[in-house]
C-alpha cells in the first residue's frame, strides 16, 4: 500500500469557482492525481478576488472535507495559487557607487535585494522578485559576485498584487482551520509547466485566455520579463452575446463554442439562421460579428502589451486556456498583432495521470492545478484512524503509548495526578472535523443571518 503522508494538496481561486487537487509526485517527476473537487463561488469570487469571506470559507471547507473523505486522510494545509486582475510586474533598480574599487560579495547582493523588497506600492505587496541582471560598471551580468568594480546597478522585476487578495485568502483559510503550505504565483507555475527551456531562452509569451481574465507572461533568456493580467476573457464574449441577443448564460456559452470564430473579417454569403430561445432565430453573421469584435479587442490588447518585445520573440506566442480554443484564434493573433509564430500549448512538460476512480475533464482545464501541484514540496496531510468515535492521529497515539508506559512505573499518587492531567487534555481536545464543522457552521450562520437582514 502506498503511503498517505506524501500527498500534496493545492487550491486555485478562479473567476467564479474554487478548485482543489490532491496528488503525489513521483521520483521521475511525473504526477498522479488522486482527487479533484470544485465549488462554485459566483457570488463570492470575481476574477480571482474574494468578495465574500463566509461563503468562500464554506467552499474551502467542502473541498477539503470531500478530498479528505475520499483519500482517508486528514488534510491540514494546502498550497494556494495566486492569480487575478491585480497581478502584474513592476521594474525597479538599486544602484551602489563605491568610493574605491571593491570586490562584490554575496552580502552586498543580498542587501540590495533586501532594499528592493522594502519598496512600497500603494495598496499592494511584493509577492516575488525576479532578478533581471546586474550592471557592473557598464557590463551586464547575472552573477556579479567576485567581480572588482566601483559601481553596481541591480535591475529587479517585482511581482505585485493587491494586499487584500492575499489577506482575504488567509482569512478564509484560517476560518476553515486550514494552514497554508505556501503561496504560489499561478501564471509563473503554469509557464514552468508548459514552456520548454528553448522557448523561454529564445523569447516567447505565454498567453492564458481564461474565462474572466487574459494573462500574459513574457520570457527571454530564461527569465520572466513581464507579467500582466487583462480584465477581459471568454466570459466577456459570453456576456456580449447574452446582452445583444437576449439569451441566458448557458445558451450564450453554447452558441459561442459551437459557432464562434476569433477572426471573421468578411460576411458569410449564405448565413445560417441559428435557433435560440422563445422560438426565435439569430443571424449567423450577427453572432460572428459580436464574437469577433470582442475577441479583436482582447487580441489587440495582448499585442499592445507585447509590442516592445516582438523583435525578440523568436518562439512567438504560445496560447492556453479555455477561451483559446475558439476557432481561428491563431489567425486572429497573426493578423492583428503581426506576430507570425503562434501555437497552442498542447501538453504539460511532465506527464500526469489519474488514479483509478478519479474523473478528470479532458483538455487543458487542469493545467494550472497540476502546475500548482508540481510546485508542492511538503506533505499536506496526516493519517488518522477512528477509535471509539474519536479521530486520532499517529502522533496522538504515540503520545498515549508513552503516557501508558510512564504510568506503570509511577507511584499511585503520581499515576493519579497524571491521569487527571490526561483527562483534562482530552476534555480540551476537539476532533479535527468537529472544529471544521463548527467553523463551517459559523460561516453558514453568518451568511444566513446576512440574508435574513437583507430580507
Amino acid at each position: 500500500m502506498e503511503a498517505k503522508n506524501d500527498i500534496i494538496v493545492a487550491l486555485e481561486f478562479g473567476t467564479s469557482s474554487i478548485r482543489g487537487i490532491a496528488g503525489r509526485k513521483r521520483p521521475d517527476g511525473s504526477v498522479q492525481i488522486l482527487g479533484l473537487e470544485k465549488e462554485e463561488a459566483l457570488d463570492s469570487i470575481q476574477k480571482g478576488v474574494i468578495y465574500n469571506i463566509d461563503r468562500t470559507t464554506l467552499a474551502i471547507h467542502n473541498i477539503v472535507a470531500h478530498l479528505s473523505d475520499k483519500l482517508g486522510v486528514r488534510i491540514t494545509r494546502a498550497y494556494v495559487g495566486l492569480a487575478g486582475q491585480s497581478l502584474h510586474t513592476e521594474p525597479n533598480t538599486n544602484k551602489r557607487n563605491m568610493e574605491t574599487t571593491v570586490k562584490i560579495t554575496p552580502e552586498l547582493i543580498d542587501n540590495m535585494l533586501d532594499i528592493n523588497r522594502q519598496t512600497q506600492y500603494i495598496g499592494a505587496d511584493i509577492l516575488d522578485v525576479v532578478v533581471q541582471e546586474y550592471l557592473v560598471g557598464q557590463k551586464p551580468t547575472t552573477d556579479p559576485v567576485g567581480i572588482q568594480c566601483d559601481s553596481i546597478e541591480a535591475r529587479f522585476l517585482n511581482v505585485v498584487a493587491k494586499t487584500s487578495m492575499r489577506e482575504n485568502i488567509e482569512k478564509c483559510m484560517r476560518n476553515a482551520n486550514m494552514g497554508i503550505a505556501d503561496f504560489i504565483i499561478s501564471p509563473l507555475a503554469l509557464a514552468d509547466a508548459l514552456l520548454t527551456p528553448t522557448e523561454k531562452r529564445s523569447g516567447c509569451a505565454l498567453v492564458d485566455f481564461g474565462a474572466g481574465t487574459t494573462t500574459i507572461s513574457y520570457y527571454k533568456e530564461n527569465t520572466l520579463r513581464k507579467l500582466v493580467v487583462l480584465p477581459l476573457g471568454g466570459d466577456t464574449i459570453t456576456g456580449d452575446i447574452m446582452n445583444i441577443l437576449q439569451v441566458d448564460q448557458e445558451e450564450a456559452e453554447r452558441m459561442k463554442r459551437k459557432y464562434g470564430l476569433a477572426y471573421a473579417p468578411t460576411m458569410v454569403e449564405q448565413p445560417k439562421q441559428i435557433p435560440i430561445s422563445n422560438e426565435r432565430v439569430a443571424d449567423e453573421n450577427q453572432l460572428l460579428g459580436i464574437i469577433a469584435a470582442r475577441q479583436e479587442e482582447i487580441v489587440l490588447n495582448v499585442g499592445n502589451q507585447l509590442k516592445d518585445f516582438i523583435p525578440n520573440m523568436l518562439s512567438g506566442i504560445i496560447t492556453t486556456g479555455g477561451a483559446a480554443q475558439i476557432g481561428d484564434m491563431a489567425t486572429a493573433i497573426t493578423q492583428l498583432t503581426k506576430i507570425t509564430r503562434v501555437k497552442n500549448a498542447r501538453s504539460l512538460i511532465v506527464s500526469a495521470d489519474v488514479a483509478e476512480g478519479v474523473v478528470a475533464p479532458q483538455g487543458t482545464s487542469l493545467d494550472t492545478l497540476i502546475a500548482l501541484l508540481m510546485k508542492g514540496e511538503v506533505s499536506c496531510t496526516e493519517e488518522f484512524a477512528v477509535e471509539g468515535g474519536e479521530t486520532t492521529t499517529d502522533t496522538e497515539k504515540e503520545e498515549e503509548v508513552v503516557t501508558g508506559e510512564q504510568q506503570t512505573a509511577d507511584t499511585p499518587t503520581e499515576e493519579k495526578e497524571k491521569q487527571e492531567v490526561t483527562k483534562k487534555k482530552k476534555e480540551k481536545k476537539t476532533s479535527f472535523w468537529g472544529r471544521v464543522k463548527k467553523s463551517a457552521q459559523k460561516a453558514i450562520d453568518a451568511v444566513t443571518s446576512g440574508e435574513e437582514e437583507e430580507d
